[in-house]
């Protein structure tokens, strides 16, 4: 008789709960992984660490890496990514969770231009050829939000980048996709962030309604090229 299958699992670090995982926790349940989320800065990071999962996912949130007298707790959560990248397991960040994992490889991170609504990529040689090609299908257009940005972390392959932004998505080796985007939103979920981020929005000047109408147009096409693109990536990465 053959072995019965190990059960996979995925863990997740959110900083807001309306950024949640989107399309790539689709893609971990459809690929079989239990999912277990956890809250920075309110949840106790040390199973992440001392019970790896099989891919640790960290996305996005409006805090800045460097802020760390203010939330002292990045310091904890910085020291759980070294850990996994020293480790090579495979590691997904999306916008912070990108500047984290440039933090903790010894990379800078620091104030940038601020990029929100929906625009295109432009991608390397090198995106072209790895899982971001498929983002392709809905024109290289994504949604941004951030405002820091971060210098390529030693021994990383740019992937993508902005006029604004030289560096938005790096990979390093087959475990580690970092993008300063969001691919993973799902256009029903928009809402939430406009919500949540009303005070960002009036602050730099961007009306809601341009988001939310330009999500209607392209939303749900970036999901679908984002869901084929990250199960590609889980592919790849052996998961």
């Amino acid at each position: 008789m053959s072995e019965p299958r190990r059960q996979l699992r995925t863990d997740v670090i959110q900083h807001v709960a309306f950024e949640h995982a989107g399309v790539i926790a689709d893609v971990a349940r459809d690929r079989g992984h239990d999912i277990r989320i956890y809250q920075a800065g309110v949840d106790d990071l040390t199973l992440v660490q001392t019970d790896p999962a099989d891919l640790l996912v960290v996305l996005g949130g409006p805090i800045g890496v460097y802020e760390t007298e203010a939330y002292p707790w990045l310091e904890a959560e910085i020291g759980v990514i070294r850990q996994r990248l020293e480790d090579e397991l495979p590691i997904i960040g999306a916008c912070l969770g990108a500047q984290l994992i440039a933090a903790a490889s010894g990379a800078r991170v620091y104030p940038g231009t601020r990029e929100i609504g929906w625009g295109q990529i432009q991608p390397t040689d090198a995106g072209r050829r790895s899982p971001l090609a498929l983002l392709a299908n809905a024109d290289w257009e994504v949604l941004h939000w951030h405002g820091d940005t971060f210098d390529l972390p030693e021994g990383a392959e740019l992937l993508a980048s902005t006029s604004a932004t030289p560096n938005q998505a790096y990979a390093i080796g087959k475990h580690v996709l970092a993008l300063q985007f969001h691919p993973e939103v799902k256009a029903g979920d928009i809402e939430t962030w406009l919500i949540g981020h009303t005070v960002e929005l009036a602050k730099a000047g961007v009306d809601p309604r341009t988001i939310r109408r330009r999500t209607a147009e392209i939303g749900a096409t970036v999901a679908s090229a984002g869901e084929l693109m990250f199960a590609r990536w889980m592919e790849e990465a052996g998961l």
